[in-house]
């Protein structure tokens, strides 16, 4: 029983052996998310990095979120894709915040006022020159000869 035993761990000391050196090679993720440039093909992203953990698609742009820890410390990278390429590779991208919720309410109102106001123009234009049109198309706007013919008697 012992012998069999035996045998059986020097049948698995290759396979420890390989585990071993195998997890020594593994590249940090942090220096293989450095890899990733500008310009790549999604399909290169891939083959490097894997998949992502999280994907979001808006205005035409497809962001993919990398989420990763070394040394008790996560990274959370993003790689931007426009029309199949990378046009942003980096930390996640968060859209800057300069103004109040009450200042950023008053520029919506100011801006929808400047709408209004335009649109109000617009259909006033349009109203005179629709009138413009059908006048036009009538023969309103023409003089027209109609001729003076004595009576017959």
């Amino acid at each position: 029983m012992f012998r069999h035993w035996a045998i059986s761990v020097v049948q698995m000391m290759p396979m420890v052996l390989v585990a071993m050196l195998s997890t020594g090679c593994q590249t940090s993720m942090v220096r293989q998310f450095e890899e990733v440039k500008p310009g790549m093909e999604k399909a290169q992203v891939l083959a490097l990095m894997g998949s992502p953990n999280q994907t979001q698609r808006s205005h035409g742009k497809d962001r993919w979120f990398y989420n990763f820890y070394e040394s008790k410390i996560r990274f959370q990278k993003e790689v931007q894709f426009f029309e199949g390429n990378a046009i942003y590779v980096g930390e996640v991208w968060q859209a800057p915040v300069s103004q109040s919720a009450a200042a950023a309410d008053a520029k919506n109102a100011q801006q929808d006022k400047l709408i209004d106001e335009q649109i109000a123009k617009d259909i006033e234009t349009h109203r005179r020159d629709y009138e413009g049109y059908e006048a036009k198309t009538k023969g309103e706007d023409k003089v027209r000869y109609v001729p003076q013919f004595e009576p017959i008697r």
